[in-house]
């Protein structure tokens, strides 16, 4: 390679990558979070976890859930019953609010609500992901562009190391000098996880893209067409014992299991809809009163459903969903190693200049507190959230309100802390420690101490454990190099 095309690639490396980094680690972080959005939900709702042994879904439960569903639509509201399942053994009569989705979650065996507050959720986590809460298409064009970045600086940080891409595969110095570990953690998480990141990358890009371009250019409806929710306000499908029966006996013999599927408005029937795991692309095969049988199964029937397949996950069983999570997680190191390596990349040009501008020496504490919000001001309002769902809310405030502010005002102070002072860093990490080592205690003292999916409980809590134990480390080890 010559000099030229090296120097080339690592500017398009260094100032592609730091920028979108910032979303690109966002969007790692919480993708690996939405793998696991059931129980993030079943974990910030403690009364909904159920007491062992866990209760089954049972007719009374059914018709009960059903009751309670035609009362939300008889009301206005455009809600939909999702039914339990393994992984969220709980009825939801949830709707959407144009972020999560919220609503009581009913007993299985009882059909009547749980006692527990509404929280943001696991689907928190999902729309942070798919849109960055922000208003469409501005969301979705930040994604895209990021999603190309990410292609962009694998390509290039591949074509960089190619020579040294089996040497450095299982290479990693951790007493070498503090440049040279960051280095090698980068170049040891981008070899190892490479085509898992590259494949989540592709089909997010892919996904986003059809996203923008159904948002420019809307399908075409004759004239008189009603959508989904201006026909639901003009009629209430009708909704009995008998139909709900039916509907579920028709969906266990074609499907095999109901489980994580749900009811909802389908025209001007109500509908059973397939459980998403039952194949690998999504399809939402639906059941009715008048129709009563679904298609045949089709491998894959759009391009759209294979990528969907491909980066949701939806299908998959819990070995799969945590190799999707630790992979986001390995980028997430990837990621935040190559920030650390660009921040000391700019602290070195700065200390060979001289007579650096006002606006320079700003560039650079904004470089800095950028990478400081968001490796750890991400990770300390995440915390925080999960803590703000276990603790009681202040006032009379909705506590879904005071979750997602709450959420929203830590990380920009994160943000602002980390322009102020120089000592954000270390601060934060040492907060970060602090919450991250104490939610097994808060775990401990605001839930039921028996409950049935003691697992569930136990791996949240040691993913925050390992969060608080990291920072610890990490805190230790910058004031050992500070000494």
């Amino acid at each position: 390679m010559s000099p030229r095309l090296r120097t080339a690639l690592r500017v398009f490396h260094r100032w592609i990558g730091f920028p979108a980094g910032i979303f690109l680690f966002i969007l790692c972080f919480t993708g690996s979070l939405a793998c696991f959005s059931p129980e993030i939900q079943g974990w910030m709702q403690p009364g909904t976890a159920l007491q062992a042994p866990l209760p089954h879904m049972t007719q009374t439960g059914l018709l009960q859930a059903g009751q309670q569903l035609k009362t939300q639509l008889d009301r206005g509201s455009f809600a939909f019953l999702k039914i339990p399942s393994p992984r969220d053994p709980v009825f939801r009569l949830w709707h959407y609010d144009g972020h999560i989705f919220l609503g009581p979650a009913l007993a299985p065996d009882t059909g009547l609500p749980l006692k527990d507050h509404d929280v943001t959720g696991g689907t928190f986590f999902v729309t942070l992901h798919a849109s960055l809460h922000l208003p469409s298409p501005w969301g979705q064009i930040i994604i895209t562009l990021a999603g190309i970045a990410l292609l962009i600086t694998l390509l290039t940080g591949l074509w960089l190391q190619l020579r040294r891409f089996l040497p450095d595969l299982l290479l990693f110095r951790p007493h070498a000098a503090r440049q040279r570990r960051w280095l090698d953690l980068h170049l040891l998480g981008g070899t190892l996880c490479l085509p898992v990141l590259f494949i989540i990358g592709l089909s997010g890009v892919v996904l986003q893209s059809q996203k923008l371009l159904h948002i420019m250019s809307p399908p075409h409806h004759p004239p008189g067409h009603l959508s989904r929710h201006q026909l639901h306000a003009t009629t209430v499908p009708p909704i009995s014992p008998t139909i709900i029966t039916t509907l579920v006996e028709h969906g266990m013999h074609q499907w095999g299991t109901v489980a994580d599927g749900f009811f909802m408005q389908t025209g001007k029937e109500l509908g059973l809809y397939a459980p998403d795991s039952l194949h690998f692309c999504l399809q939402r095969h639906s059941l009715t009163a008048t129709q009563p049988d679904t298609l045949p199964p089709s491998l894959c029937p759009t391009i759209h459903s294979f990528f969907l397949g491909l980066h949701n996950l939806r299908w998959a069983g819990l070995m799969t969903r945590w190799l999707y999570c630790l992979s986001g997680l390995l980028g997430c190191a990837i990621i935040g190693s190559g920030m650390v390596l660009f921040l000391q990349s700019e602290r070195n040009n700065r200390t060979h200049a001289t007579n650096l501008s006002l606006a320079q020496h700003s560039l650079h504490r904004l470089y800095e507190a950028f990478t400081t919000a968001t490796l750890l001001g991400l990770p300390l309002a995440t915390l925080a959230l999960f803590w703000s769902t276990r603790l009681p809310t202040p006032g009379r405030l909705s506590p879904v309100l005071w979750e997602e502010n709450l959420f929203f005002v830590l990380w920009c102070l994160s943000l602002l802390h980390g322009f102020i002072t120089r000592q954000a860093a270390r601060q934060q990490l040492g907060l970060l420690a602090l919450l991250g080592l104490s939610t097994t205690g808060l775990d401990l003292l605001t839930r039921p101490f028996h409950t049935g999916r003691p697992c569930l409980f136990g791996a949240m809590d040691g993913m925050a454990t390992c969060i608080g134990l990291i920072s610890l480390v990490s805190l230790f080890r910058r004031k050992q190099a500070t000494t």
